[in-house]
């Protein structure tokens, strides 16, 4: 089955590979100016997470694993049961995510020097909440798509949002190592 991907999608994607050049550029100019290694890398890794991001929306990926979830739960009859199934799994993933934002919080936030190394840490910290938002969007539990796909449309906020994050924050790092003397 193949999926066409719509206009929001490919719309998304242009706005990933605008991050993803962004991000290159960030490692490109680390990489210049003599930054830290990590910060090279963890650009780097940035860039191939937003092309991965790409493909994943241009294939429509998350459509077909739902799509293929929910024909195996049809085929096992467990899709009248999915709720009571998805409940401890988005609770587990909430858990999950907010134990390891604490604990990146906590550990890398307390020992951050410098604005660049700011730059760095929100980046990832917003990449992490793209992995976190796409996992909950996988599971498609009802009450969490009334919160993504909602009035709020919290999907799109907290999608876009965190490329935003992940966006301003390279160019910000670009600008700050080109500033100094």
């Amino acid at each position: 089955m193949t999926t066409t991907p719509s206009l929001l999608a490919v719309a998304a994607s242009g706005f990933y590979l605008l991050v993803l050049l962004a991000c290159t550029a960030a490692a490109i100019v680390a990489g210049q100016n003599r930054q830290q290694p990590s910060h090279t890398r963890w650009w780097l890794l940035l860039a191939v997470f937003f092309a991965v991001l790409i493909v994943l929306r241009l294939l429509a990926v998350e459509e077909l694993v739902r799509d293929h979830i929910r024909d195996t739960l049809r085929a096992s009859g467990s899709y009248r049961e999915r709720r009571s199934i998805q409940g401890p799994i988005v609770v587990s993933i909430l858990f999950i995510a907010a134990g390891a934002g604490s604990v990146l919080l906590y550990r890398w936030g307390r020992s951050l020097r410098g604005r660049r190394n700011v730059m760095v840490f929100a980046a990832i910290l917003a990449s992490l909440a793209m992995s976190f938002l796409i996992v909950l969007r996988l599971t498609s539990l009802h009450a969490i798509d009334a919160l993504l796909y909602g009035v709020l449309k919290l999907n799109w906020v907290v999608d876009l949002g965190s490329s935003l994050v992940v966006l301003l924050a390279a160019l910000g790092y670009i600008r700050l190592v080109r500033a100094r003397p």
